[in-house]
């Protein structure tokens, strides 16, 4: 379980935060006491301790409040692949919503604070929406929301190495959106399948998927490595949602049938493997929203029997 692992504040802007014992958070405002306190956005900022871990890597010497932030959260949970509108609760009483990731520091100011701070890129801010007292050890969890919640995840080497724009998963997220969906998590990695096993799992273990769309990586290419990847991870096969898929788009383009995708459950989240093309991803990710909604009820436990 991930847990709070430092609570910090500062009453000035632009410097390293203290690590206090507690600290008290308001709703609409943010720390009490805190330089960074009020309406706004920016109410709160969160850092992960794998996020300092990688700046230790990279020589930084850090401590706790070191890159500005608040919060710092200790377990497997990653932040920075976090949407706008996912709601967290910290400790018993606290629920804070996430507004953005990380911030522009084309002027270096973040690196007044710390040299090599992580946090323009992989910090968290998130406004309070209910308060409450907030101390090192309480747990940490991401709220399902009502509806449900789905994250998109590139399979790209070119993309994520920043050669090529990423037009398939935004292009999902668009659609989720416009289908009622809460597009929650989004993310990019290489078609390297220890990497996208180990991000799948990631995502699925801690709470805040209800269904988990990839693009890419399904073809017959030495490369293509995504359908591998996803049934390393998955605990219970779901073929008939891509069989469906392929059935479906090979009646206007045949060569549907190549595809390798593959879906199946982990713990209490759906995977499902779309095509790596804008076009395709879209046509795919729409079939199989056409019958997600009835399999996400059932494993929310919200549909018991599903004869008739």
């Amino acid at each position: 379980m991930a847990r709070v692992s430092a609570v910090c504040a500062s009453p000035s802007r632009g410097t390293a935060k203290r690590p206090l014992p507690v600290v008290n958070l308001l709703p609409g405002t943010g720390v009490e006491g805190d330089g960074h306190a009020g309406p706004g956005a920016r109410q709160v900022s969160i850092l992960s301790d794998m996020s300092l871990a990688r700046m230790e890597q990279a020589g930084v010497t850090t401590s706790h409040g070191c890159c500005g932030e608040n919060i710092d959260i200790s377990g497997e949970m990653e932040l920075h692949s976090l949407l706008p509108g996912v709601r967290i609760r910290l400790g018993g009483e606290a629920v804070v919503e996430t507004t953005g990731v990380g911030k522009d520091n084309s002027d270096g100011h973040a690196y007044d604070v710390i040299a090599g701070n992580i946090f323009p890129v992989e910090g968290l801010f998130a406004r309070v929406l209910e308060g409450g007292a907030v101390s090192p050890g309480d747990p940490v969890e991401i709220l399902r929301h009502p509806g449900f919640s789905v994250g998109v995840l590139t399979v790209s080497d070119s993309t994520s190495s920043g050669e090529r724009e990423d037009l398939s998963g935004p292009a999902v997220i668009e659609l989720l959106s416009a289908r009622g969906y809460l597009a929650s998590r989004y993310g990019v990695v290489p078609d390297e399948e220890s990497m996208i096993s180990e991000r799948l799992r990631c995502w699925c273990e801690d709470g805040s998927l209800d269904l988990l769309l990839t693009t890419g990586g399904t073809g017959f290419s030495p490369r293509d490595v995504t359908p591998e990847a996803t049934a390393a991870v998955v605990d219970r096969p779901v073929p008939g949602i891509p069989e469906m898929v392929r059935s479906l788009s090979a009646r206007t383009v045949p060569t549907a049938w190549l595809s390798r995708a593959t879906a199946g459950i982990r713990m209490g989240t759906l995977v499902v493997n779309l095509p790596g093309s804008r076009k395709a991803a879209l046509e795919c990710a729409g079939f199989t929203l056409d019958v997600a909604e009835h399999a996400l009820d059932v494993l929310r436990g919200d549909v018991h029997r599903c004869g008739g």
